[in-house]
């Protein structure tokens, strides 16, 4: 039987897949009957993230994700640079073997919104501060339909799993600086080729 958390995690894994993309409307029956569970406990889970602003309630109509949007984006992209880098700050002296495992095997699959949390995660968990990760989780579940974007849409891949490598051979070397670096110049980079997209209106 599942736990409140536990949907709630499950609800999130469905934002951050993509399975709802910006714009889409919800149906919490269909939601409730993939997860097997009643519609209760799935709507508390979509009050919580409306609270983070991951979806938006409309009077009347229902629970979307929101529209992807420039101020969001730049928002969500400076609170990544400045709560990750200082949990790495804190964390690369706290790796372990099994940490960085964690981190390699990870990335097989950062090019996905999904992946790349579990890899920044990954890097970021040995910090040991607790309500830092949860902020980072957040975040990173927010910007998941941007990440999707410059990924799968806008050509990113290529530059981002180049980044990712780099980060994982800093993390190796136990290297605080160079991590930094590249977590400001990765983030920069997404949100620079993101902005540039929505003032074109691309998709």
């Amino acid at each position: 039987m599942r736990t409140r958390s536990g949907i709630h995690a499950a609800v999130a894994d469905e934002l951050l897949s993509g399975t709802h993309p910006p714009g889409a409307w919800i149906r919490q029956d269909d939601l409730a009957d993939r997860l097997g569970v009643s519609k209760i406990p799935v709507r508390e889970a979509l009050h919580r993230l409306a609270e983070r602003g991951v979806v938006e309630f409309a009077p009347n109509r229902g629970v979307r994700v929101p529209e992807l949007t420039a101020d969001a984006a730049v928002e969500i992209f400076a609170l990544r640079r400045s709560v990750e880098v200082l949990l790495l700050e804190r964390a690369v002296p706290r790796f372990t073997k099994v940490d960085l495992a964690t981190a390699e095997m990870a990335l097989d699959d950062a090019d996905s919104p999904a992946g790349n949390w579990r890899f920044h995660e990954a890097l970021c968990r040995p910090s040991g501060w607790e309500r830092g990760l949860a902020v980072a989780a957040e975040l990173h579940l927010a910007v998941a339909p941007y990440v999707h974007r410059y990924v799968a849409g806008l050509g990113g891949a290529e530059a981002s799993a180049a980044e990712h490598e780099e980060l994982f051979d800093a993390a190796v070397r136990g290297d605080v600086g160079t991590l930094a670096r590249v977590t400001r110049e990765h983030l920069d980079g997404a949100e620079r080729v993101v902005l540039d997209s929505l003032a074109r209106g691309a998709s």
